[in-house]
C-alpha cells in the first residue's frame, strides 16, 4: 500500500532562496535515485509567507519510505539544510480503502 507523506517546513528568512534551491534538488534526486520507490515528490511554496514550504511525497510502501529516510542523499540534504530550517512538521497518511485499479 502506498504511503503519502506531507510536511510543512519553515526556513529562516535569510535562507529562503538557498533552501528553495536545495529542496528542489533534493526532490529531483529522490525521484531519480529511488525509481519505483519514491513515486512523487512535490514541493510547494506559500504565496503569502516566503519562509513556508509544503511537501507532498508518495512512496510505494513503508519499505520505500524507510529506504528514502536512510539514503545517503537524504542525510546529505539534512546536513546541508539543518541550519536553514527552523520548524518541521510531518504527517503520514494512509488510504481509508484501496484505490480503484488504474488510479
Amino acid at each position: 500500500m502506498t504511503v503519502l507523506h506531507t510536511a510543512h517546513l519553515r526556513a529562516k528568512p535569510d535562507a529562503v532562496e538557498a533552501y528553495k534551491a536545495r529542496l528542489l534538488r533534493h526532490a529531483q534526486t529522490s525521484l531519480a535515485r529511488e525509481p519505483g520507490g519514491c513515486l512523487r515528490f512535490d514541493v510547494h511554496h506559500d504565496r503569502n509567507d516566503p519562509t513556508l514550504f509544503f511537501l507532498i511525497e508518495i512512496y510505494r510502501d513503508e519499505a520505500a519510505l524507510e529506504a528514502h529516510r536512510s539514503s545517503p542523499h537524504f542525510a546529505e540534504y539534512r546536513r546541508d539544510t539543518d541550519a536553514w530550517v527552523i520548524e518541521r512538521q510531518w504527517w503520514y497518511w494512509q488510504p481509508l480503502e484501496p484505490a480503484p485499479p488504474g488510479a
